[in-house]
């Protein structure tokens, strides 16, 4: 790929990974009913580290529309890509977790009767 492509698909990466890790800091505030409270250091870790991963996307779409793709600091290599990638697969699974943690318990009672009779028995 070029690093145009590259640095489009970086971008396009780090931004959805920073938005997913703020939207998960915001569900994970002390203040919601069904959670159990997160320390205040690990809320200001995930709000910095989502800080940054949107920076360095919007540094890589601002590379992308202005064409300056080729230069090395503001382009992407086909590593920085498949890191980007990652990161929005890892923080898009642990925003998915967390959604799926604020269902109502009577859900969870039932997903958790619905596992115990699902689970496959040990072999002797």
């Amino acid at each position: 790929m070029n690093p145009l492509t590259n640095s489009f698909y970086a971008g396009l990466f780090y931004t959805l990974a920073g938005c997913f890790g703020l939207i998960r800091h915001f569900l994970l505030e002390p203040r919601m009913p069904n959670y159990p409270r997160a320390p205040q250091w690990l809320l200001h870790v995930f709000f910095g580290f989502a800080a940054i991963l949107i920076f360095a996307g919007l540094r890589f779409l601002c590379a992308w529309a202005t064409g300056e793709g080729r230069s090395v600091p503001p382009g992407a290599t086909g590593m920085g890509v498949l890191l980007a990638a990652a990161l929005f697969v890892y923080k898009g699974s642990m925003l998915g977790n967390v959604l799926h943690q604020r269902y109502p318990a009577q859900v969870w009672t039932r997903l958790n009767r619905i596992n115990t009779m699902v689970r496959c028995s040990r072999k002797a």
